[in-house]
């Protein structure tokens, strides 16, 4: 790895010590007093032609307005003593923001596999969650996050876009608000266990059944449920695969969610956050 701190003075280049391409894999600048000034960033960028550019050392992370015009950083790291210098509420903007992983975050596992193999490393692992004791928690108030979210041509229809859900022990409620254009909003509330056990519910005035299971890890919720419909004098089936995860320390809920209907397929990723 190539390291630079800034130039000293205006007419040093970073040009004028690099080595070569070819004597290195990464590419990396120490940053301090926020200095994440725009220059050094695409100057970089030229001498990286395309290998990783990371933020070896820096005082405080960059912000996120810096990372809308730097897009290419691949990590950043904070020096020894200097964590406290990034207020909380900073801090959590940050990792709150869908463009960052960290170790919380099971996508960031499942992506930095592929290159520790490279590296004969072992696979990050996985929190050891045990079954009788699951501490990944829905509970709370959850609004739904369109900008965040991964949707079809369909927008936001038929999506809930508040959820309130109380988790306790084997059990979850969900409370879902819908907002209809014609009539005041659709309130649903929904019962299950959490062991694969079948629960009854009703949507559009017509008979819902639900089961939901924890994946083996006991870190992501699988819940699948079917309505029973009809139209035009045909029996139609509504039918719904949803996959529930945490991220973001517990402040993000994602639900990546495949249905079927007499409207078509759907494929989403919906984001919530947590109020």
């Amino acid at each position: 790895m190539w390291s630079v701190d800034r130039p000293v003075k205006p007419e040093m280049q970073f040009s004028d010590f690099y080595p070569g391409n070819e004597f290195l894999d990464i590419i990396s600048l120490d940053v301090y007093g926020k200095d994440f000034n725009q220059s050094y960033y695409d100057s970089l960028i030229v001498l990286s032609k395309g290998k990783p550019l990371v933020l070896a050392e820096v005082g405080n992370p960059p912000s996120l307005e810096i990372l809308k015009s730097q897009t290419k950083w691949a990590f950043y790291i904070v020096w020894a003593g200097m964590v406290r210098n990034t207020m909380k509420k900073t801090h959590l903007e940050l990792v709150n923001d869908m463009r960052i992983l960290s170790l919380e975050d099971s996508v960031y596992r499942k992506l930095i596999t592929p290159y520790r193999e490279v590296c004969g490393l072992s696979p990050l692992p996985l929190r050891e969650i045990k079954s009788d004791s699951v501490n990944v928690d829905f509970s709370g108030n959850w609004i739904f996050n369109e900008e965040n979210s991964v949707l079809d041509n369909m927008g936001v229809s038929s999506l809930p876009y508040k959820l309130k859900i109380t988790q306790k022990e084997n059990g979850i409620a969900i409370q879902k608000t819908y907002v209809l254009e014609y009539t005041d909003d659709m309130v649903t509330d929904e019962n299950m266990t959490l062991d694969g056990k079948e629960s009854m519910s009703e949507m559009w005035d017509s008979p819902k059944t639900m089961n939901a299971i924890w994946s083996k890890n006991c870190d992501t919720l699988s819940i699948e449920s079917k309505v029973g419909l009809k139209r035009g004098g045909q029996a139609y089936h509504v039918v719904s695969k949803e996959s529930w995860s945490l991220q973001k320390l517990g402040t993000v809920l994602s639900i990546k969610q495949y249905s079927n209907s007499f409207w078509g397929e759907r494929n989403i990723i919906m984001i919530y956050d947590k109020k």
